[in-house]
This record gives structure tokens, C-alpha cells and sequence, in this order.
């Protein structure tokens, strides 16, 4: 008789178990188990530093409209970037000699 109730109780933890790594299987999988969960604040945490880098290209670009409000900006551009003179001006252009 001993041994037939330790075997029930075999077959008890042996239930038991298979339960609890059926349950931990299926709340480790799925849309909203762990492994998704990790994933998704993962990617939350990229987006959301994406997000922070483009707020500062935003201000970064928002300062460049603000000078192009500004003649003496936009004459430098034109000089610097276009080569371009005021009347009766020469423009001089220094090009490093090639070895």
C-alpha cells in the first residue's frame, strides 16, 4: 500500500508540473506574452529616442529659418555657397593645387 500513494503523488507533481510549464509556455509566447512584451519595449525605447533625435533636427532646422529672415544671412549664403558678388565685385576663388 506505501507504494501506491507514493505513486500517486508521482503522478501528482508530474501533473503539476506539466501545468505549470503549459501555463509558463503559454504566457511566454503569443502577442502578449513575455518575449512580445520585450520586444515591443524595446522598440518603444528605439522609437522613442528616434523621436528625441528628430525634435533636434526640428530645432536645429527651426534656427536656420529664423536667420534666412536675416539679409546680411542670406547675402553669406550666396557668397559662400553660390559665388555670387555685389556689383563692380570680383569674386576670387582659391583651388588647392592637386599633387
Amino acid at each position: 500500500m506505501p507504494s501506491r500513494a507514493k505513486k500517486h503523488r508521482g503522478v501528482g507533481w508530474l501533473l503539476a508540473l506539466a501545468g505549470f510549464l503549459a501555463l509558463l509556455f503559454f504566457l511566454s509566447t503569443g502577442s502578449r506574452g513575455f518575449i512580445r512584451q520585450i520586444q515591443v519595449r524595446r522598440q518603444k525605447a528605439r522609437l522613442e529616442q528616434e523621436i528625441a533625435q528628430l525634435k533636434e533636427q526640428i530645432a536645429v532646422l527651426e534656427e536656420e529659418k529664423k536667420k534666412l529672415h536675416d539679409a546680411a544671412e542670406i547675402e553669406r549664403i550666396a557668397r559662400e555657397d553660390y559665388g555670387m558678388a555685389r556689383e563692380n565685385e570680383k569674386v576670387y576663388r582659391v583651388v588647392p593645387k592637386e599633387d
